[in-house]
């Protein structure tokens, strides 16, 4: 059984371990026997459940098991006595998984003891903290080792980390052994890419909300990105903020992706050190990722990294110059191209909800980077647009620069239309962005926050029967404005709708 796994492993490109950790269930055996549905191979980890029966455990799953007993230098619960380890390993020898974790530093020579054959093997070694400046010696030394699977696992904090793990799939000659990815959220984009770069299998977490390392996602989420992949992208795209962890772009532009045959990807890229982007905003063939043999294309610029973005560019759009800030890069030899549309997110939802913005008062809340775009967007519709927040003299100073009206943080907004560009409604607690008295006097309400239900702004607004475009639809269209721009291929509307959960059969609400 272990040689036909690992055959599927080597010949297969994707495959996901979910790991079962305490936050999914109390009843390991019941959750067991139903694991997640895209999953190829549960993780157990017997520091975590140390009195299960993993005997039974096996037994009640349907996928092979990989038995592992983290220890707390790596970022588990398991002790690090080596006759506590010893017996944790014994009990996973004797239950017979198809996989055992043995961690490097600590647990490597206990493989003959154990009488564990390689191929039922995996050398693992993790770094909580940091990426080492020696990480490729330490994949080649555990490569060395006689294992089935070697796992490879530091922690990014920054760019030139992530760049130090993706490059060792490309410095070595056969990489297929080799499981490495870091944790953390600027490691993310490399938990999405190291499948596609030869690692065997990728580790998910078993749903939303449970991950048994910082970063992991369940593999349902990770297939709605990667699944239409079987090999390298042909190109890749990347939505950059400070934390884009939670960004469904990836989804968004995967689905039009896969709808229209190319064999393209887009991933998350948290830069958390704005001095980081340099590494990114760079002409074709010259980013991080092309240096570890990737086709880096364009980048969808999130916040708060508009301004960066525009003044970055070689080329900038016209909306961009007078926003001063832009949503997209496209990546061509030695230019950088400047586009922004999140104008066309705005705009497009409104037209699409029914709203005709020309000669109406638009008031947008905030003066950030998405601000400017929706702010410009909807002047160039025809809209009479005014900027408020809540330090008046930013306020001033942005519609002055933008050639616009602005109303004071007191003031009522007195308009048709509202919209919210500030991340207020991201939490329960976050205050309104608009008060009650703001919306009784406008007929439709834009809400550029996204999250997994209505925020409050939206459900208020919709109970007073105005027109609403949400976070993810607004998404949804200045995703399509932006597939457009970086493929030059029609986006695939229905497709592109779906993937964010809305119907694009269904009726816009509030159509009045």
């Amino acid at each position: 059984m272990v040689s036909r796994f690992l055959h599927g492993c080597y010949s297969h490109c994707m495959q996901w371990i979910a790991s079962l950790t305490p936050e999914v269930t109390s009843d390991p055996l019941t959750a067991l026997k139903l694991p997640p549905a895209e999953a190829d191979l549960v993780e157990i980890r017997l520091d975590l459940f140390p009195e299960l029966d993993l005997s039974a455990a096996i037994g009640a799953c349907p996928l092979p098991i990989l038995a592992t007993y983290r220890s707390s230098a790596e970022g588990g619960a398991g002790s690090l006595d080596p006759e506590t380890r010893l017996r944790f390993l014994r009990r996973a020898r004797d239950a017979g998984p198809v996989l055992i974790d043995l961690e490097w530093a600590r647990d490597s020579y206990l493989q003959l003891d154990l009488g564990l054959p390689p191929e039922q093997v995996v050398l693992s070694w993790h770094d909580g903290s940091a990426t080492p400046a020696d990480l490729m010696n330490i994949s080649f030394a555990m490569l060395a080792e006689n294992a089935a699977l070697v796992k490879v696992i530091p922690t990014a904090r920054c760019l030139a980390d992530l760049e130090s793990v993706l490059s060792l799939y490309q410095r070595l000659d056969n990489p297929k052994r080799l499981m490495a990815f870091a944790m953390g959220k600027t490691g993310v984009a490399s938990r999405f890419l190291a499948p596609l770069l030869g690692s065997p299998l990728g580790f998910a977490s078993w749903c939303a909300g449970t991950s048994a390392a910082p970063g992991q996602l369940p593999p349902d989420q990770m297939n709605a990105v990667v699944g239409h992949l079987s090999g390298p992208p042909r190109k890749i795209f990347g939505v950059v903020g400070r934390d884009v962890t939670a960004s469904l772009s990836p989804a968004l532009h995967a689905a039009a992706f896969r709808a229209t045959g190319l064999p393209d990807l887009m991933i998350p890229v948290s830069v958390p050190d704005a001095n980081d982007l340099e590494a990114l905003f760079q002409p074709q063939g010259m980013t991080l990722f092309d240096r570890v043999g990737l086709h880096a294309s364009g980048w969808a610029v999130t916040s708060p990294y508009k301004a960066e973005a525009a003044s970055a560019a070689t080329f900038a759009a016209p909306r961009v110059r007078r926003a001063g800030a832009a949503n997209t890069l496209i990546l061509k030899p030695d230019a950088l191209i400047a586009e922004n549309t999140d104008a066309d997110g705005v705009v497009g939802g409104l037209t699409a909800a029914g709203v005709s913005v020309v000669g109406k008062t638009a008031l947008i809340q905030g003066t950030g980077g998405a601000a400017r775009g929706a702010a410009i967007g909807l002047h160039l519709a025809g809209a009479n647009v005014l900027l408020r927040s809540r330090d008046d003299s930013r306020a001033e100073r942005t519609a002055q620069e933008l050639d616009l009206g602005w109303r004071a943080s007191d003031a009522s907004a007195q308009a048709e239309i509202l919209v919210n560009a500030t991340p207020l409604g991201t939490n329960e607690d976050d205050r309104r962005p608009f008060s009650l008295s703001d919306l009784d006097t406008a007929e439709a309400v834009v809400d550029m926050v996204y999250t997994t239900g209505e925020t409050l702004l939206v459900s208020e607004s919709m109970a007073r029967g105005l027109k609403c475009v949400d976070g993810r639809r607004m998404l949804a269209f200045q995703g399509m404005a932006q597939f457009a721009a970086f493929t030059a291929t029609v986006p695939p509307r229905k497709e592109m709708l779906a993937a964010l959960g809305l119907n694009p059969a269904k009726p816009e609400p509030n159509l009045n």
